[in-house]
């Protein structure tokens, strides 16, 4: 029989995964002027009407007391991400033994990121539980003062880590209307947008095991191999607008920024394509399609609070976490991505994912038993990795910048009831966060 050895070195009693604790609140505005009217103040009074029309089917209030909305101000898209669509690499493997040890397992981490890294943290938690947290180095260093450390609650960039928040969030709300995952996506997408041969066919599934055949869509239509997309309203209607061609496995983040178009569609009814070709006088397309991405988070928000998880596809943080090479120069980021989140963008914390992934594994509030099975056992937005004790599931994270700058991550569940969140804001001579995570929990068997 296998069992945990758990010391109590570390032990930290802050804030319980599990459900009930630790629920995000929207900050209060008691006394405060109306924050969604100091937005539309700001904003072209065609602007400020569309807003209001948005706002009488989707609450828009909390979103602007968060800050969500202070995009809506800009009139041009902001400049695309550069990105990667890379997947990481899994090491070796250690070797089997009879007894997991929880502080050997905190060890292993640590060990391997020593010296290698500007800063990272993580979160671990068992059988629902925060079991420890830590953050190591600096979220912010010189000369990006004020030199800030990094920290389990603090919130960056986490790439891919997004692709299995999306899977979530969209599994709850297809539940809740009745919509199979096997059910095609014609119905959900923009209705001005042109719809190549087969494309309208493309079902929920396949978007979410990256078998929809979009990226090979968008490669066609605009002459690339690099397999390097961003989650864009215009490169995800490039790749939509192609007769559908091979539907083999292609890692995308396109699979899963698409939901962030589709589900105010599928949630609230709001489809505001025919207004970005025609956007009324002294509106944008840009600010049409920033106002999707908002009332995307309008469903994503408190889907995640059930969670005690707050996302954002933008930073607030005053001293928001940068990410670095390992030259002593300044940091990168960060950047506003509500116009591209879905498959990368969103700004979470290592507890924050931490809570996540425990929610999806050990309760039924955030997603179903069926949800659940789907993101296990089917693949859809999780993905499987081979271990010295099993079949572990998670996602990794790989965020490529100029000047080598840029960041390594990972969530993954083991079957012991241990979940592992991991973030580390700058690039270095250290494995995928995956490998780090999987090698530290197979040497830590003894």
């Amino acid at each position: 029989m296998r069992t945990i050895r758990t010391g109590h070195r570390m032990m930290v009693a802050v804030t319980a995964l599990a459900i009930g604790l630790g629920t995000s609140t929207t900050p209060s505005t008691a006394g405060a002027a109306d924050p969604l009217a100091v937005v539309k103040a700001r904003l072209s009074p065609e602007l400020a009407r569309l807003v209001d029309d948005v706002d009488r089917r989707v609450p828009l209030a909390p979103l602007a007391a968060d800050g969500s909305l202070a995009g809506l101000e800009r009139p041009v898209t902001a400049p695309e991400p550069e990105e990667d669509d890379e997947e990481e690499s899994i090491g070796g493997i250690g070797s089997p033994g009879k007894t997991f040890d929880m502080d050997l397992f905190e060890r292993n981490l640590r060990a391997t990121l020593a010296r290698k890294t500007v800063g990272y943290a993580y979160s671990i938690g068992k059988s629902g539980q925060l079991d420890r947290q830590a953050g190591v180095g600096f979220a912010r260093v010189a000369p990006d003062n004020p030199v800030t450390p990094q920290s389990a609650t603090k919130a960056m960039t986490v790439a891919s880590i997004s692709k299995p928040v999306t899977a979530a969030a969209t599994l709850r709300l297809l539940e809740q209307k009745g919509i199979s995952v096997d059910s095609p996506i014609g119905p959900w997408l923009p209705a001005t947008w042109q719809r190549g041969n087969g494309v309208d066919a493309i079902t929920f599934r396949q978007l979410m095991t990256h078998t929809s055949g979009l990226l090979q869509n968008y490669q066609t239509a605009t002459g690339t191999t690099a397999g390097k997309s961003t989650g864009s309203w215009g490169n995800i209607r490039i790749a939509v607008g192609q007769d559908l061609g091979s539907k083999s496995y292609k890692y995308a983040n396109m699979n899963f920024s698409i939901f962030r178009i589709m589900v105010p569609k599928i949630a609230y009814g709001v489809d505001l394509s025919p207004l970005y070709d025609a956007p009324p006088p002294n509106v944008t397309p840009a600010q049409i399609d920033y106002l999707t991405g908002t009332v995307f988070l309008a469903y994503l928000k408190p889907v995640l609070a059930l969670a005690g998880t707050q996302v954002g596809c933008a930073n607030t943080d005053p001293n928001p976490t940068k990410l670095y090479a390992l030259d002593g120069k300044a940091g990168w980021g960060p950047a506003d991505y509500t116009q591209s989140c879905g498959g990368f963008g969103y700004n979470l914390s290592a507890n924050g994912i931490a809570s996540f992934i425990s929610h999806v594994r050990y309760t039924n509030t955030l997603v179903s038993p069926a949800a659940r099975s789907l993101m296990v056992d089917g693949g859809l937005g999780l993905k499987a990795y081979s271990g010295a004790h099993g079949t572990y599931h998670g996602h990794g994270a790989v965020w490529a910048m100029s000047g080598g700058r840029g960041m390594r991550g990972c969530v993954m569940s083991f079957d012991i009831q241990v979940d592992v969140a991991l973030l580390v804001n700058s690039r270095g001579d250290y494995p995928s966060g995956c490998a780090v995570v999987v090698e530290a929990y197979d040497n830590a068997w003894v």
